[in-house]
């Protein structure tokens, strides 16, 4: 380190928002190095972070909640000197250290010099040592970056900051920089101390900060997109090797770090910038967010039939389907309704918020008490699992709870944060693992324990949404959502809509119970799991079917919107049922030999598959133009042609007859689909004209104002 008497001729910009608990020490160990001027750039904090600034002599500045880009720009601007030290809030400057990363910078004529940066945990807690271990052996250490870095002043203001990011700001300027030629540096030498808070929230909002910088840099960059979407997941392949080897406790870590990345990066490259989703990009996000709990729903069964002889799979998959089943036939159209009213509630939803979760949670209340009592009278099939008290309980508290977690989904949408809904679902499908793995590690063998996993992740679901509902100052107002007018307001443009879901949906939750009536419980898990399969892929041609009904309800113009729903539709699902039938068989086959022979039933439905992305278009198109009744019409006849001849196609014909009967049914849909199509989409406007109906708008929702 050399040794200097005159100050610095450097500007030291330190942007912060609500740092009061790191700014002292940062800044007392910037002070120590007497740069000509520290500047802190205040990101409207609430709390001290000012004050603190200027106890130790900084100017401050605000950037009035522009964000970290916006604010470092500030302080190059307000500088006085020819090179400005960016220094975050977390950064603390060992004695000598910036003058000695200044001899470095001028000596080797760079252009831009970080330092070294040796992180640490602000606490004694996990998840700080875990993103300190992280970062002190990625290869991010050898990257250039900008929380404690030199910068030649007019190099900076020349290429600047892109401020439309919020984040990944500091990856996106690299690249500019080294294309433009720039000599950019990480200093070997001295270093500095990286600071991480101690907490499970701090480190998913460095994940979800990563992923979402790195979808805008692709959509910047799109050259780059090819190695950056692979990034975090080759970040955790190496990271977690590193940690089996030298820290495995490190391991739960990589788990949070590829899922939230991948979250962000791709929630943020399907949203185009200024603009609603587009068709396609809306289908494959929703598609995404039913998808993913899907996979970790077949590694629930797999693991299960790994365990449990196939009669407990069969009993266990039948009783599971009557509780999707109450859950379908209980929430009323109460979700649908929510998207429309939520939004416009004066006090954030809470009321209606507690109002639909009692609705639903009392609806299915009664709807499993008939489910259960009907299938009881049948003497066959799931009513044989009711003789059981326990395992009785725990299907009627799987629907309540799976009910109030789908109403949860629902409420998310309407906040517009689905992100919240696809979180819940992977600590559900995550919980439901644990549950069963669990049990089975302890020797239990029985029915209740396939039913009670599922009803445990389903509750864990529930949990975390009141979470975060309240965390956001949404947390439901149970008094007031006790009141008959907000059910009233919920019920009455919901039901319409909840005859054409369940007319659409039936058949694939009671196939399983009348295979299970029919051929068995063994029969029945076979089915389960191919169905499983299918079920992925059905999600395809049903977000495309919602997609292109929210399009249509905007101002933007409608005559491609079918035709590029159908097509994004098209393409995604015969994607995925390509992949089904290459990797169907060989998963069954891992599953064993009772399985191994139900991949016969993959190419049957597959087909059928790629002819419900016409009906799930057309469904689409009906529920945006109000042509409900049509709709449900067709869904009842689809449903009618499979279910009425199921049980006799099963006893005559097997797997294979109730796969073609469904196969069938859905061609018949598809058929009128086609026509409907063809005229409904010629009637559509180049764009709806943007009218406001005063009666709409005065007439009551029977929700009470506060």
């Amino acid at each position: 380190m050399r040794g200097h008497v005159s100050d610095l001729e450097v500007s030291v910009v330190v942007p912060a928002r609500n740092a009061a608990s790191w700014l002292a020490e940062c800044l007392e160990s910037i002070r120590s190095q007497r740069p000509r001027e520290i500047i802190v750039v205040d990101g409207c904090s609430t709390d001290a972070t000012a004050e603190i600034a200027r106890s130790y002599g900084a100017r401050v500045i605000s950037d009035e909640g522009r964000g970290l880009p916006a604010a470092r720009m500030l302080g190059v601007k307000s500088a006085r000197c020819d090179v400005v030290a960016l220094i975050d809030a977390d950064v603390v400057i060992p004695p000598g250290a910036l003058g000695g990363l200044l001899d470095e910078f001028k000596a080797c004529g760079y252009d831009g010099l970080q330092f070294g940066l040796v992180s640490e945990s602000d606490g004694p807690g996990y998840w700080g040592a875990a993103l300190a271990w992280h970062h002190n052996h990625s290869r991010v250490r050898s990257w250039f970056g900008v929380c404690a870095t030199l910068m030649r002043r007019k190099v900076l203001l020349s290429v600047a900051f892109d401020d439309t990011f919020r984040s990944g700001e500091d990856i996106e300027l690299r690249i500019r920089l080294e294309e433009a030629g720039y000599r950019l540096g990480v200093s070997s030498t001295t270093v500095v101390r990286h600071r991480f808070a101690d907490t499970f929230d701090a480190a998913r909002d460095q994940w979800l900060q990563d992923g979402a910088g790195m979808a805008r840099t692709i959509r910047k960059h799109p050259a780059r997109a090819g190695w950056m979407l692979a990034l975090p997941l080759l970040a955790t392949v190496r990271g977690a090797g590193l940690s089996l080897l030298q820290a495995p406790r490190f391991l739960p870590y990589w788990a949070g770090f590829v899922v939230y990345n991948y979250v962000a990066l791709f929630g943020e490259i399907l949203r185009p910038r200024g603009g609603a989703l587009s068709v396609g990009g809306n289908t494959a996000w929703l598609t995404a967010t039913r998808v993913v709990p899907m996979v970790t729903g077949f590694l629930f069964w797999a693991l299960a039939a790994l365990m449990l002889p196939p009669e407990q799979i069969g009993m266990g998959s039948a009783v599971v389907a009557a509780a999707l089943l109450t859950v379908q036939l209980g929430m009323l159209g109460v979700g649908q309704a929510t998207l429309t009213l939520l939004p416009i509630q004066s006090d954030g939803g809470r009321r209606l918020i507690a109002s639909s979760l009692l609705t639903v949670g009392a609806s299915t209340v009664v709807v499993a008490s008939a489910v259960a009592g009907v299938t009881f009278g049948m003497r066959s099939g799931v009513g044989h699992a009711w003789h059981d008290p326990l395992v009785t309980a725990i299907f009627m508290a799987t629907a309540v709870f799976a009910a109030a977690a789908y109403q949860l989904d629902h409420v998310g949408v309407a906040q517009e944060r689905s992100d919240r809904a696809l979180g819940r679902s992977l600590v559900q499908s995550l919980v439901q693992l644990a549950a069963l793995g669990g049990a089975l590690a302890l020797g239990l063998r029985e029915l209740t324990v396939v039913v009670g996993a599922v009803g445990a992740g389903a509750l864990a679901s529930v949990f975390v949404g009141l979470r975060q509902l309240r965390r956001a100052g949404a947390s439901p107002d149970w008094r007031g959502g006790l009141r008959p007018g907000p059910a009233v307001a919920l019920l009455k443009p919901g039901l319409p809509n909840h005859a054409l879901m369940l007319a659409d949906r039936a058949p694939g939750y009671l196939l399983p119970l009348i295979v299970a009536a029919t051929l068995g419980p063994a029969s029945t898990a076979s089915w389960y799991i191919v169905w499983m399969m299918a079920s992925a892929v059905f999600f395809v041609p049903q977000s495309a079917g919602f997609a292109l009904q929210t399009a249509l309800a905007s101002v933007r113009p409608k005559q491609r919107l079918v035709s590029s729903a159908l097509s994004a539709s098209l393409a995604l699902t015969l994607a995925a049922g390509a992949l089904l039938l290459l990797a169907g068989p060989l998963l069954l086959n891992f599953l064993g030999p009772q399985y191994a022979a139900a991949w016969i039933l993959l190419p049957v439905l597959v087909p059928a598959l790629l002819l419900s992305c016409v009906t799930q278009v057309y469904f689409g198109l009906c529920r945006a133009r109000g042509r409900l009744v049509e709709a449900t019409g067709v869904a009842v006849l689809a449903a009618v042609l499979v279910v009425a001849p199921a049980a006799f196609t099963a006893l005559e014909f097997g797997l294979t007859g109730v796969s073609m009967l469904w196969s069938a049914g859905q061609a018949s849909a598809a058929v009128i689909a086609i026509f409907r199509l063809r005229k409904l989409s010629l009637a559509l406007p180049a764009a709806d004209p943007v009218e406001v109906q005063p009666a709409a708008l005065n007439q009551s929702t029977g929700i009470e104002k506060p």
